[in-house]
C-alpha cells in the first residue's frame, strides 16, 4: 500500500480504513418474558434491583504495554481529550514468504483512532478504523484488552506478514511477580463463585422461556471452553492463572448486563435453534 515505510528488521504501516459495526440481536426481559425484535439501543425492562460489576475504565490501559499472550506484539494507548487512540502498536507473526519464520510489523502513522461501540456485555467496546488490512475489536479489562477479529489472521503484504491479533493483551511475562501467584490464583476463585452463582440466577429468571434457556446455558457451557483456548498461549499461565481471571472477571460483568438488563440473542439465533429442532424430530420420524 502507498504510504507504508518498511525496513528489513521491522516493518512499518501506515493504513487508513473502516471497520462494520456490529449487528443488533433480539432482546428479552430480565424477567424471562420474550419480547418482540427490538430498534438498536433498546432493552428489556430490568426486573428487581441488580449490581452488576463495574466495567473497567480505560485508565486501567492507558499509558501500559499491553502484550499479546504477555510475550507478542505490542500496543500502547493514549488519551486526547475524551477519546482513546492507538499510540503504539506492533504486529507479531508468520512470514508469508517463509512459513514459521517470525515476522513483527510495527505501524506507523500514530496515534491511530479508536470508535466506541455498545458490546452488550457490559464492557467498553472499541474498533480501531484506521487498519483495514488487520481491522479489530477490542474489549476493555481491568488492565488488559480482549481482541477478536472474525478469526481470521491479517496479511500484511507489504512487510510479509502475517499476523493475527486476537486474544488477551496484557501483562508482559516479565511482569508476574511469583509472590503474587497465590493472590492471583485466589481472586479467580473467587471470581469464579460469583459467575457460578450469578449463572444460577439468570437461569432461574429465564426458565420457563426455552429458547432463551437453552442460549443461556449453551453460552455458560461454552466459557470454559472458550477461555481455555484463549488463555492456552499466555505466558506463565499454569503458574498465574492471569488470563484466566481476566476472562472470568469479563464473564461476570456479561452476565451481571444480562441480569440487570435482559438476554440479548444472537442475530438468526431464534431462526438457526427452530431449524435444528424440526430437523431433530424430521430425523426422529424416520
Amino acid at each position: 500500500m502507498s504510504g507504508a515505510a518498511l525496513t528489513p528488521a521491522g516493518a512499518q504501516l501506515a493504513l487508513p480504513g473502516a471497520v462494520a459495526p456490529t449487528p443488533e440481536g433480539t432482546v428479552t426481559s430480565p424477567g424471562g418474558k420474550s419480547k418482540k425484535k427490538l430498534s438498536s439501543g433498546e432493552m428489556g425492562q430490568a426486573r428487581g434491583p441488580v449490581v452488576m460489576p463495574k466495567a473497567p475504565s480505560e485508565e486501567t490501559i492507558v499509558g501500559k504495554t499491553l502484550q499479546l499472550d504477555g510475550a507478542g506484539g505490542a500496543i500502547e494507548f493514549s488519551r486526547i481529550g475524551p477519546d482513546l487512540e492507538v499510540a503504539k502498536l506492533t504486529l507479531s507473526g508468520d512470514r508469508l514468504s517463509r512459513s514459521g519464520e517470525e515476522c513483527r510489523v510495527e505501524i506507523a502513522g500514530m496515534p491511530l483512532k479508536l470508535t466506541r461501540r455498545d458490546s452488550g456485555s457490559g464492557l467498553r467496546r472499541y474498533q480501531l478504523l484506521s487498519l483495514p488490512a488487520c481491522p479489530f475489536t477490542l474489549d476493555v479489562l481491568d488492565g488488559a484488552i480482549l481482541v477478536t477479529n472474525d478469526g481470521k489472521a491479517c496479511e500484511i503484504k507489504e512487510a510479509d506478514c502475517r499476523a493475527d491479533p486476537s486474544g488477551l493483551w496484557g501483562m508482559a511475562e516479565t511482569e508476574f511477580d511469583p509472590k503474587k501467584a497465590e493472590d492471583m490464583l485466589g481472586a479467580r476463585a473467587k471470581v469464579e463463585k460469583d459467575v457460578r452463582a450469578d449463572f444460577r440466577e439468570l437461569y432461574e429468571r429465564n426458565k420457563k422461556e426455552k429458547l432463551v434457556r437453552s442460549f443461556v446455558v449453551k453460552e455458560q457451557a461454552g466459557f470454559s471452553s472458550w477461555r481455555e483456548e484463549v488463555c492456552r498461549s499466555y505466558a506463565k499461565e499454569s503458574d498465574f492463572g492471569y488470563c484466566a481471571l481476566r476472562l472470568t472477571e469479563a464473564r461476570a460483568i456479561a452476565l451481571g448486563a444480562q441480569l440487570a438488563s435482559g438476554v440479548k440473542l444472537p442475530e438468526g439465533y431464534a431462526e438457526a435453534a427452530a431449524a435444528e429442532e424440526a430437523a431433530a424430530k424430521a430425523k426422529g420420524k424416520k
